[in-house]
């Protein structure tokens, strides 16, 4: 769930020579709104060396690059996107390095982090990751997490692919926030991350269960982004939205959900356009009410800013 972008050159764009692109591909169907039309082009790599051999391609041709992972995070234009899509969802390496330490692909599901290291080895924190959606890669681009934490919290080192090859950047307070980074730039490409853990003195699969039930009990289930707005300081989008009376509102095939207001859903083939015109209405109509502008969490791709 990731996007970096490149200025668009006048010069003609070379054909694309590798047996993992694919011409003119669908991304609506990896994305968790299921909205979005074609990708130009599409990497779908299986190793390190492969991804570097595309973004060394994107970098050369100078057109717009976005990188997607479980798009779980991602609003695509129907229009699609006019340059190259870089999928890092096959990097899928699981490295144990002892001392409760795990060098990740970026493509591994981030419900596979705490499914199948965390809860096995009865790791603290189970509560800040249990529930997303979405890969390692596109939750380090984001900093995804809840009330409880986040996933650069967890992380030793990040591993990306930039102009000057592959860089390690080690991890620090002062390189994450509140559902962002400034580790990973808009021309680099997350692979792979050192997670380290600490042994938890309390029931973790408790705590798994009880999340996963809240979850379950508070958030709609279907097709969409989860959370669309981040919540400003000291309050929440979802109140703020609800206060303004916007819950069930209907743009086409989207809707605000009845359940959680800071859900927008795809409920009847929603377009681009009809989620798009929510968005902007729940920004303007918070705004006028409360004096408080709402920034998106969600990434929005538009083929004509592309």
């Amino acid at each position: 769930m990731r996007d970096g972008r490149r200025h668009r050159s006048g010069g003609a764009m070379t054909k694309p020579h590798f047996d993992f692109v694919r011409e003119h591909y669908p991304l609506g169907p990896h994305t968790l709104y299921r909205i979005g039309g074609s990708a130009r082009w599409a990497f779908l790599p299986e190793t390190l060396d492969q991804v570097r051999e595309a973004y060394e391609w994107l970098q050369s041709q100078r057109i717009p690059m976005l990188v997607m992972g479980g798009g779980s995070n991602l609003l695509i234009d129907d229009n699609g996107f006019p340059g190259g899509v870089l999928f890092t969802t096959e990097l899928k390496q699981v490295n144990p390095l002892g001392r409760d330490r795990y060098r990740l692909g970026a493509g591994i599901p981030l419900a596979g982090v705490v499914r199948d290291i965390m809860l096995p080895n009865r790791y603290a924190g189970v509560g800040a990751l249990t529930g997303i959606p979405g890969t390692l890669g596109g939750a380090l681009f984001m900093n995804a997490g809840t009330v409880n934490g986040s996933i650069c919290q967890f992380t030793a080192s990040v591993s990306l692919v930039t102009p000057a090859g592959i860089e390690t950047v080690m991890m620090r307070p002062e390189l994450y926030s509140y559902r962002g980074q400034s580790f990973c730039g808009p021309d680099k490409v997350i692979v792979e991350a050192e997670l380290s853990f600490s042994p938890s003195e309390k029931d973790e699969e408790a705590v798994y269960k009880h999340y996963i039930q809240r979850r379950q009990d508070t958030q709609p289930q279907g097709w969409c982004c989860g959370s669309v707005f981040k919540n400003p300081p000291g309050d929440h989008a979802g109140r703020l939205i609800e206060a303004c009376g916007l819950k069930g509102t209907r743009r086409g095939g989207a809707v605000i959900s009845e359940k959680h207001a800071n859900f927008i859903m795809n409920e009847d083939n929603a377009s681009f356009e009809d989620v798009l015109a929510l968005i902007r209405l729940v920004k303007a109509t918070v705004q006028e009410r409360f004096g408080i502008l709402l920034e998106e969490e969600v990434r929005i791709i538009n083929a004509q800013s592309a």
